[in-house]
């Protein structure tokens, strides 16, 4: 492919990890990182140029653009730690979708469940630099924020930003941890282009795999207009093996479970009205369609995945189809010394799904009623819908505008959010036959709107030459309001419903931030800074009295005061070092951090009633470092690697109402995280080109609470992907493996919508049987690329 961009990150620690087992690969990485002088964290990307007339292999450093700061801007010249992915990267290691590019970055990590979300398509969260739980990662596309669990494909993505530590002055609430950004492609007003793609292979135990996409760039009016489109269809095949008794009680075996239909389309137009003021309008959409969930049973306490067949008391078809779409409408004016942008935009999302709860539901019946209903088939559908109407503007100034030495940004953020969650009647008919009413387990409606607003700005002002002090500041307003409801059904017998009245939430105040940074030469810098980040407070839907008071009475909550949490928040303090080596082919940096996190808004599970609830409790410390290492290491060969390595030592100092005791480690938290990966490429003649790309990924394990006051282990993931292929002109045709060692992965397990399933122990007590969502087998293809 012509203009191939090739990429490695480097990221070591300064620690060894403390784990009962040693990998080898980690060794491997060690060893690397030894040979440098200090650990990094950086963004970088390789660019290929043309072959040069003295025979050098004509590979060329040129370093992503990032907009961390709001601007656009080198990687080196950011005073922050940062992980960038360049259009050009995705392609060469085959990135396409999340669990592709979530793998390989140092201190990130992701799980399903644990939390209040009981959506399998919505409850993804993630987790950066150690600070877990919902709402602490705040995800972008462009300028629009969107739930964190909605990732786009990257058939037509310019870059993917990982901005590390909080966010909070420019990007606001849930950035505690940091901020995940998808960059799409600017249409080019220049040059028309465009590229095919088609892929065909399988995954192990599964069918077949496709994926076909287009992407185009039309110059409607040159210098002036130009369109970008984009359109992506693409099957993952099902893994998954469900089995259920018929009527004879044989056993019946439905294959294709988990396959993932996925529809995904943009279309961008760029028109440049004058010299200085461009418009842009874009929509984009997605549609995921789940047959069956990607998830096995997990049971305790081995916590994996027992096999990829899972039984079942009855014929459940279970599904999930998540669509989301975004309108937005940017205008760029562009003066000499100040720029202004004014960016509105619309998401709009709709999940529906149904779950079987069979097992778990007639279980919790034959207790509460005395009567064997035989397995009745029980499920449950949940409609899930929101809307964000955004607007954000903000003015840039250069140096010297208002004073010597002087720049900054300040804007203005508002956001209108409306949610909508209902579970519809579900009739079963078993209940009505026995003389019950109502004959269904639960029906209800949760509508929250919200309003958000925030005036922000940060001053970069540089006191003697080099050296440069950042100031920032963040004040916001947020207003939430649940509406009143009524919860209806056979758990709210005898009066059979539950009124629920409406309930608000306000809060506003002051988030800091404040950097010192010294620039080496072209090199890079060094710099040190410290920041506030906050996640809104907010209300939650009331819990059933009867299931649940022996769960918070055990806790010492009280049902009606958990209808409102607060906001969290949390401190963070950062150095780092951002620099080029060997003769500038390598760049470099590094960052350590320590974060203190008090009145945690905590995720807890109610076993006996199998619901989660929120409430605000103790402190946390995280301690650790990222580094990050690009480039090409050997001059004169045509080899890029990226190598890197994440710690983090989490430490809950007060576990609050979680049941583990204190300066405990803090749980979802793996200590060690690190990638690796490389592209080499040679000239098998004058018009063909080998490729080879690889890369290896590891999370550690984790600590995951059961819900008992016990812990179990959720295993380390290890990723390993490669791609070897042939170019010519402007044709590519690769040969891919994802997953070479087929590991099979738990990914979180996820708490059932309905009542959870449950196993019974040797004292006559039950105990959870976990459902996770697990990591898709053994995949392999071969894709062909045709530019134009």
């Amino acid at each position: 492919m012509r203009g191939l961009k090739n990429r490695l990150i480097l990221e070591c620690g300064t620690a060894i990890p403390n784990e009962r087992k040693t990998f080898t690969s980690l060794r491997v990485l060690l060893l690397a990182c030894s040979v440098l002088s200090t650990p990094t964290s950086v963004v970088y990307a390789q660019e290929q140029a043309s072959k040069q007339n003295d025979g050098s292999d004509g590979l060329n450093i040129a370093e992503i653009v990032v907009s961390a700061r709001r601007k656009d801007e080198k990687a080196l010249d950011v005073p922050a730690s940062i992980t960038a992915y360049s259009s050009d990267y995705l392609k060469t290691q085959n990135i396409q979708n999340f669990t592709d590019y979530a793998t390989r970055i140092p201190n990130l990590t992701f799980q399903y469940g644990q939390g209040a979300d009981l959506l399998w398509s919505g409850s993804r969260q993630t987790t950066i630099r150690g600070v877990a739980g919902s709402g602490t990662t705040s995800y972008y596309i462009n300028d629009t924020p969107v739930p964190s669990s909605v990732s786009p494909l990257t058939l037509d993505l310019d870059r993917i930003e990982v901005l590390k530590g909080p966010q909070g002055t420019l990007f606001g609430a849930s950035s505690m941890g940091g901020n995940v950004r998808f960059i799409t492609r600017k249409p080019s007003l220049t040059e028309n282009s465009g590229e095919v793609q088609v892929q065909g292979g399988g995954t192990e135990g599964g069918g077949l795999d496709y994926d076909g996409n287009v992407v185009a760039n039309v110059v409607l009016a040159p210098g002036r207009l130009g369109l970008d489109v984009a359109i992506a269809d693409t099957r993952d095949s099902g893994f998954i093996t469900r089995r259920f008794p018929d009527a004879s009680g044989n056993l019946v075996s439905k294959d294709g479970q988990g396959r993932n239909d996925t529809y995904a389309a943009s279309v961008t137009l760029r028109a440049k009205l004058t010299d200085e003021v461009e418009a842009t309008i874009s929509a984009m959409g997605q549609s995921s369609d789940l047959h069956g969930f990607p998830a096995a049973y997990v049971p305790y306490p081995d916590y994996k995945p027992l096999s990829y067949t899972v039984d079942r008391a009855q014929d459940v078809q279970e599904y999930s189809r998540d669509r989301w779409g975004i309108g937005s409408f940017v205008l760029n004016y562009t003066g000499d010394d100040f720029s202004v942008a004014s960016s509105t935009s619309y998401f709009a999302r709709r999940i529906n799904e149904r779950e079987d709860d069979t097992e778990g539901s007639n279980l919790y019946l034959t207790q509460a009623t005395g009567i064997d209903f035989g397995n009745t088939p029980i499920y449950q559908d949940t409609h899930h819908t929101e809307t964000r109407l955004t607007h954000e503007s903000r003015v840039s100034f250069d140096d010297g505008t208002l004073l010597p030495h002087l720049s900054g940004i300040a804007g203005v953020f508002y956001q209108h959010q409306n949610r909508r969650d209902t579970v519809p009647v579900t009739p079963i008919p078993a209940l009505a036959d026995a003389g019950f009413n109502p004959s269904y387990l639960a029906a209800n409606g949760t509508f929250i709107h919200s309003n958000d607003a925030a005036l922000f700005g940060e001053l970069y002002y540089e006191i003697i030459p080099k050296l440069t002090v950042t100031a920032g500041l963040r004040q916001y307003w947020t207003n939430q309001k649940t509406d009143a409801n009524e919860d209806q059904g056979f758990v709210f017998l005898p009066a059979g419903s539950s009124y629920v009245p409406a309930i608000g939430n306000s809060e506003s105040g002051l988030i800091p931030k404040a950097v010192v940074s010294y620039k080496l030469d072209e090199q890079g810098n060094i710099y040190a800074s410290v920041s506030k980040g906050f996640r809104a407070g907010g209300a939650q839907q009331s819990l059933p009295a009867d299931l649940c008071s022996a769960d918070l009475a055990h806790l010492g909550l009280n049902g009606d005061a958990l209808r409102q949490y607060r906001s969290d928040t949390l401190w963070s303090y950062e150095a780092g070092i951002k620099s080029r080596l060997a003769e500038g082919r390598l760049s470099a940096s590094a960052a350590v951090f320590q974060i203190d996190w008090s009145d945690i808004q905590q995720s807890v599970y109610l076993p006996t009633c199998t619901l989660s609830v929120t409430t605000n409790a103790g402190k946390a410390r995280i301690r650790g470092g990222e580094m990050e290492v690009s480039g090409r290491p050997f001059a004169g060969v045509p080899f890029t690697i990226e190598l890197g390595l994440g710690y983090t030592d989490g430490v809950l100092l007060d576990p609050g109402v979680l049941p583990q005791p204190a300066n405990s480690p803090l749980s979802q938290v793996p200590q060690w995280s690190g990638t690796i990966s490389g592209f080499y490429q040679v000239d098998l003649s004058q018009d063909y080109q080998l490729f080879i790309a690889a890369d290896y990924s590891y999370t550690g394990s984790v600590d995951v609470p059961t819900g008992r006051g016990g812990f179990v282990v959720r295993q380390a993931f290890n990723m390993v992907n490669g791609n070897i292929g042939v170019s010519f002109g402007q044709s590519q045709v690769l040969f891919y493996v994802k997953n070479l060692l087929d590991e099979r992965l738990n990914f979180g397990d996820q708490p059932a919508a309905g009542f959870e399933r449950q196993t019974l122990l040797a004292d006559g007590t039950y105990e959870r049987y976990p459902r996770g969502v697990v990591s898709r087998p053994r995949q392999f293809g071969v894709q062909f690329q045709q530019s134009f």
